[in-house]
């Protein structure tokens, strides 16, 4: 309600209540939708095993039955094998649906639109990753709302609180433009990419400073920060820290000992991604990550296209969505890998477990002075010209030396070349990045 007001005054009165608006709890502005989402994820954390099931039954056989009547292309691919939503009447059914993957989205974007959505009720995301082509989809204006509903339910494992403005550390990519720091209402926001010896002290200096409530930050950022940290034998008195909270990259068990070690704190680790199709969290007493079975549907598939079975069985993770009815994802393949478990967690909650996911493994650049920089945001530069891009590759032989291979369906003009080395020095600004234009990727 307090956001929509505020999209609704005229710039002059919003630009005297920006800042003023980010210092109320984030999740007190969100509205209905939030508060729906998340009460619905802290009371189904304790749902009985069958509950779970008819509720993802109920939603798979919702998804298929608007999908089939709204969108183009599952109207048409649902159609040329023979299914109709009726014939859904058992979870093994939904194997006979063929996979969507990265390519049919950004071959067919515009076919996987549902027609009862008019497009000013939706919204385009680009997401890339650090492999790939970027991709874009569509989602209802809402759908952030829903998904920090979520986000904010399975962070109640550790007491997170909605209603209190908590301080948060952000160390998760944000480009920071002059400097590495700005703030943010009750955020503090760090870049990822200053992350240099002669900035370490500062860098501590301004966490000890602020005393966050929580750090949310890339494993590899926080890590790196760690290491110094314990290297120099140095400790932070942080007395209202609860918690460290990592996601968007796979966590190395070494990096877990380090952050926990330096900081004297739990780390709590969960999966999602940008499509919001499948979420997993872990709980209070293990690292299995538990799939919220309201969230989506979500499958572990070995090569054979089978579900995994054996305790560490290897699975791509496929997902059905619950979220998003304006561009269904429907068996969705991640590419991300997942490590299966046949334990029952002993926290209480029926949600399915794997033990390790794998997908998104950690790379890093060597900027001029031998430092180890994320690539998480290295795609952002392309996404002006996603449109036209084949594939494109990095490649690194030299500290602070990068060449950027692009395959594009057309050549680039000079300012698009311009602008890509513009918006990479923005991220990464301690580095020379040379463009070649290629036919041959490999």
């Amino acid at each position: 309600m307090i956001e929509r007001f505020y999209n609704k005054c005229p710039k002059f009165i919003k630009k005297n209540l920006k800042h003023m608006l980010n210092y109320i709890p984030y999740e007190l502005r969100l509205g209905k939708t939030f508060k729906e989402a998340y009460k619905l994820c802290i009371e189904a954390q304790w749902w009985p095993a069958e509950k779970h099931m008819l509720y993802q039954f109920a939603q798979l056989k919702s998804l298929l039955t608007h999908a089939y009547n709204n969108v183009p292309y599952y109207n048409e691919t649902f159609k040329s094998i023979g299914f109709e939503p009726e014939d859904f009447t058992d979870f093994s059914i939904l194997k006979k649906l063929p996979y969507l993957t990265r390519d049919i989205i950004i071959q067919s974007a515009d076919k996987l639109i549902a027609k009862n959505y008019a497009p000013g009720r939706y919204v385009k995301v680009t997401t890339g990753g650090t492999t790939g082509l970027p991709m874009y989809f569509y989602e209802d204006r809402l759908a952030f709302h829903r998904e920090w509903g979520f986000i904010a339910g399975i962070w109640s494992t550790f007491n997170y609180e909605i209603y209190k403005p908590n301080r948060s550390v952000i160390l998760r990519g944000d480009s920071t433009r002059n400097s590495f720091f700005f703030y943010r209402g009750n955020d503090l926001i760090l870049s990822s990419f200053q992350l240099l010896e002669k900035n370490m002290k500062e860098y501590l200096k301004l966490i000890g400073d602020f005393n966050p409530t929580y750090i949310k930050a890339y494993p590899s950022s926080i890590s790196i920060l760690s290491e110094y940290m314990l290297r120099n034998n140095i400790r932070l008195k942080l007395k209202n820290l609860r918690a460290i909270i990592c996601s968007s990259e796979f966590i190395l068990d070494s990096q877990r000992k380090t952050i926990e070690d330096a900081f004297n704190k739990k780390i709590y680790s969960h999966y999602g991604h940008s499509e919001k199709s499948c979420l997993g969290t872990e709980c209070e007493i293990s690292h299995y990550y538990h799939l919220i079975s309201e969230y989506g549907y979500t499958e572990i598939i070995n090569s054979s296209g089978l579900d995994v079975s054996g305790e560490d069985e290897l699975g791509e993770i496929v997902c059905t969505g619950f979220n998003n009815y304006v561009m269904p994802f429907i068996r969705y393949r991640t590419s991300d890998i997942a490590a299966n478990t046949v334990t029952k967690c002993n926290c209480g909650r029926n949600y399915k477990l794997v033990k390790k996911i794998q997908g998104r493994i950690q790379d890093f650049f060597v900027d001029k002075s031998g430092c180890m920089i994320s690539i998480i945001v290295s795609d952002k530069p392309l996404w002006k010209i996603s449109h036209k891009l084949n594939a494109y590759q990095y490649v690194q032989n030299d500290p602070g030396k990068l060449i950027l291979n692009i395959d594009s369906r057309e050549p680039l003009s000079e300012k698009e070349i311009l602008e890509i080395k513009h918006d990479f020095l923005k991220y990464y600004p301690n580095f020379n990045l040379h463009i070649n234009e290629t036919e041959n990727i490999q």
